[in-house]
């Protein structure tokens, strides 16, 4: 495990409402990151489950990280709680943007605002956290920022497109963002890497397998036989936190059972 150690590394989690942005938090405290949070908004469930992942991270022997409630979609609320965590707690060494909401409806269902929504709360949010926490971290030429992205981004599901365009902005933002922080002075080993961790179908997790019967049918259709559960991310994500991946960047690495590669 000294391998993919992060010890003196402060890892922050964004959207750390769910049970993935738990499942991340836990992970990265485990592997001994000060681990630090955000809500997805300004709602007193978000802010309270956000607390309840930090305490995790702190009996996992996480210490010294803050909870931060934020609108994810301002600015300038998330600049203010990133200007706060580099000064009151450490450097921001790694970002896990982990907020994932999903709006299952038909698109002849579906309104403007639904649109807005729904980029606003897993594109947008992406946007903001890696702006806020960018403008100190590439200046500082090292760090790793990774990005949650649904499986429907490239593969069609009923009800899906406004989640799945969502999803594909999300990805689009990640493969060239990398490109663009890369880049630095030759023979640097580390830099900035910007990766995503493809998510399939996971118990718990909002997306069409919130749906039982349909929840039934995807564990018949998955090559495993079953659907995900949230700490089979655990281990992706330490991976790509770690010194051990500064020549990965721009990739997807894909949790979800293979069934994308189903015909």
């Amino acid at each position: 495990m000294q391998m993919f150690d992060l010890k003196g590394k402060h890892a922050l989690v964004t959207g750390a409402t769910g049970p993935l942005a738990r499942a991340a938090a836990v992970a990265l405290a485990e592997a001994g990151a000060t681990v630090s949070v955000t809500t997805l908004s300004r709602a007193q469930r978000d802010e309270v489950e956000a607390n309840s992942i930090l305490n995790e991270c702190w009996a996992a022997g996480s210490q010294g990280g803050r909870a931060k409630t934020v609108d994810l979609t301002d600015f300038a609320s998330v600049e203010a709680a990133v200007e706060a965590l580099e000064t009151d707690v450490a450097p921001i060494d790694i970002l896990v943007n982990a907020g994932h909401m999903a709006n299952i409806k038909p698109v002849l269902e579906s309104s403007l605002a639904d649109w807005k929504q729904e980029l606003d709360r897993n594109a947008t949010a992406v946007f903001t956290a890696t702006l806020a926490v960018g403008k100190h971290m590439v200046p500082r030429g090292k760090g790793r920022v990774i990005n949650f992205v649904s499986g429907v981004h490239d593969r069609g599901i009923p009800n899906c497109a406004l989640y799945g365009a969502s999803q594909g902005a999300v990805l689009g933002f990640t493969k060239n963002l990398a490109i663009e922080w890369g880049r630095g002075e030759p023979l640097v080993e580390d830099r900035v890497t910007v990766n995503a961790i493809v998510i399939g179908f996971m118990e718990g997790v909002p997306g069409p397998q919130s749906d039982r019967a349909l929840a039934e049918v995807l564990e018949r259709y998955v090559p495993l036989r079953r659907l995900g559960q949230p700490k089979d991310i655990q281990g992706a994500v330490v991976y790509l936190a770690s010194d051990r991946t500064n020549f990965v960047n721009a990739e997807t690495i894909v949790v979800d059972g293979a069934i994308a590669n189903h015909a």
